[in-house]
């Protein structure tokens, strides 16, 4: 997805152009970074298989990864009801 501004741009450009930057770059990165905390999680769990409080410290890191998905993904199905509501386009990123 390529994000431009007009020449000339308006208020309302301005706002579409954020919010292009935003569903482009900084979401995926967020869900990127949550996917990675869950899968540090899984490989300190299995690998300190002796220890216990590292196997916890994983747990943790799963547990705080997959709530990090859950409100995220909930999140943005709330951005598309809004979006869909009011009619605007490109707020939600487009898997493509």
């Amino acid at each position: 997805m390529l994000c431009t501004l007009a020449a000339d741009p308006k208020f309302q450009d301005l706002l579409s152009y954020v919010s292009c930057i935003i569903s482009g770059s900084v979401i995926p990165l967020i869900f990127a970074l949550a996917m990675v905390m869950f899968i540090w999680g899984v490989v300190q769990y299995v690998i300190n298989n002796e220890e216990d409080s590292k196997r916890e410290k994983g747990k943790q890191f799963m547990i705080w990864g997959i709530i990090g998905l859950t409100v995220m993904i909930g999140v943005w199905g709330l951005v598309k009801i809004v979006g869909s509501t009011f009619g605007i386009e490109y707020v939600i990123p487009q898997l493509k």
